[in-house]
């Protein structure tokens, strides 16, 4: 039987599964490695008993059982204070390693990294039409192990990210109509069988959110959205300070949303009116009507745009009403503190269109307007979201182990 693409390997407990001493000892060394990667300076066993609220001895057992497993080494010892030096401790990143891929239209980018995040070989292909992707990304991925000689056992977690929606229950990839063929489960059987219940599948824009949550312009935001107009327009949704997918893994497909786009019965249903209306391609081919000519990309209307070309201006405010069309909506569900605008068709011209955006915005509704702001994390937004996902849920997995080993 291949193995199937899973959200919830066995390393991931149901809350208030531990019972018994042995799953209390899990849960304390749980409990101090969470505190240890959540902090980028190295930590004694009296810090960490003062910031997780164990006693000194338990700390401390929890260390000793950790370093024995190879998941926390130590740093060096606290220096300037009276008495015996405390040992400091901090996690190994060489406990594993983790895979990350963004597929997209055209292209397959991935890397391979250890479990601080720096990566060991990263990797950009271009794909011509016809390129079987699942066939590609797997040998690209099982490549990039055997040229760095990393046996599957050292494999700890695998995300792939693209556009589309993965369905848990029937191991099928939906709304991918910009990558023809990528509509299946086709890629697991096709890498090792040792990996396949550490790969996700995630959305491409729930992957850029996340790198907008760790490192750009969500970090330290519980509510926010990114919007995001690219091959594709979608959304990734943070609530709560969690990743929100939805029962369906569908959540933040606003490329399905009825805003005064044409009617999406016919060749725009399947891809969704919004999306047909304002995507990429959509954008060229509104410049083209406007009698801008044949223009190569999106960012080549918005200069345009900006040098005060007319035809440019009509089209771009036709954008912003789009947009601000589709925030209403947002808004009015779940009225985030935050809206990050971008995607590679916007990209450096994000921040021009938050003004108009806001404007638009106001003038549809009276809900409150969130703050807007442009991305921060640039064209490798996915790949970055997919190795912090990565990162996060190879920890579990590696203290899984660690636990199961005894």
């Amino acid at each position: 039987m291949p193995p199937t693409w899973s959200r919830r390997p066995s390393s991931d407990r149901a809350p208030g599964a531990m019972r018994g001493p042995g799953s209390m000892r899990e849960a304390n060394e749980r409990l101090v490695l969470d505190h240890l990667l959540a902090r980028p300076e190295a930590r004694s066993a009296p810090q960490l008993a003062a910031d997780t609220g164990l006693s000194r001895p338990t700390a401390n057992q929890a260390l000793a059982r950790l370093e024995a497993a190879g998941l926390v080494r130590q740093s060096g010892r606290r220096t300037g204070q009276a008495g015996r030096a405390a040992r400091l401790f901090e996690p190994d990143p060489d406990a594993g390693r983790v895979l990350a891929a963004h597929v997209g239209e055209g292209r397959v980018r991935l890397l391979l990294a250890d479990l601080s995040g720096r990566v060991v070989e990263r990797q950009s292909v271009e794909v011509p039409d016809g390129t079987d992707l699942a066939a590609e990304t797997a040998q690209r991925l099982t490549g990039l192990l055997a040229a760095h000689e990393v046996p599957c056992e050292r494999v700890l977690s695998v995300v792939v990210g693209s556009p589309g929606t993965y369905d848990p229950g029937s191991h099928r990839l939906w709304h991918t109509a910009n990558l023809p063929g990528w509509d299946g489960p086709a890629l697991l059987p096709l890498l090792p069988a040792e990996l396949g219940p550490l790969v996700r599948f995630e959305n491409d824009i729930d992957l850029a959110a996340v790198a907008e949550h760790t490192d750009g312009a969500g970090r330290g935001v519980d509510d926010f959205v990114l919007l995001s107009v690219g091959d594709g327009v979608g959304l990734g949704a943070f609530c709560g300070g969690r990743l929100h997918r939805g029962s369906h893994g569908s959540a933040g497909e606003i490329a399905f949303l009825l805003v005064g786009a044409e009617d999406p019965r016919g060749p725009a249903r399947e891809r969704g009116a919004l999306e047909s209306a304002a995507s990429s391609d959509a954008l060229l081919a509104a410049a083209r009507a406007a009698g801008l000519g044949e223009l190569a990309e999106p960012a080549e209307l918005f200069a345009l745009a900006a040098a005060g070309d007319a035809a440019a201006l009509a089209v771009q405010d036709r954008e912003v009403d789009l947009l601000a069309r589709a925030l209403v909506a947002v808004a009015a569900i779940h009225d985030p503190e935050l809206v990050v605008l971008g995607g590679p068709a916007l990209g450096e011209h994000a921040e021009s269109l938050l003004g108009p955006l806001a404007d638009r915005f106001s003038a549809l509704v009276p809900l409150p307007l969130p703050a807007l702001t442009a991305s921060a994390t640039g064209a490798d937004a996915t790949l970055s979201g997919a190795l912090a996902h990565a990162r996060r849920h190879a920890w579990r997995e590696a203290h899984a182990r660690a636990c199961a080993a005894g």
